[in-house]
């Protein structure tokens, strides 16, 4: 059974349609989206960049002085 070339359109379009509301509600919802401020979002990478600086001195002193590692 050969579909309509008219219903086959139409169904593709309307597929197009629902993905383009899909990609536009996304989008809406990613600017929404909270992001920490600047401020707090460079501490936490000074803070992971000193822990790789340290690397597995870091660990091992946390270790020795009965601390939990910071993983």
């Amino acid at each position: 059974m050969d579909l309509n070339v008219y219903l086959l359109e139409w169904m593709a379009n309307e597929r197009l349609h629902e993905i383009q509301a899909a990609a536009v509600r996304e989008r809406l919802a990613e600017s929404l989206r909270q992001r920490p401020p600047l401020r707090v979002t460079l501490g936490l990478a000074l803070i992971n960049f000193g822990q790789r600086l340290l690397g597995n001195r870091a660990r091992a002193t946390a270790a020795a002085a009965g601390a939990p590692a910071a993983s």
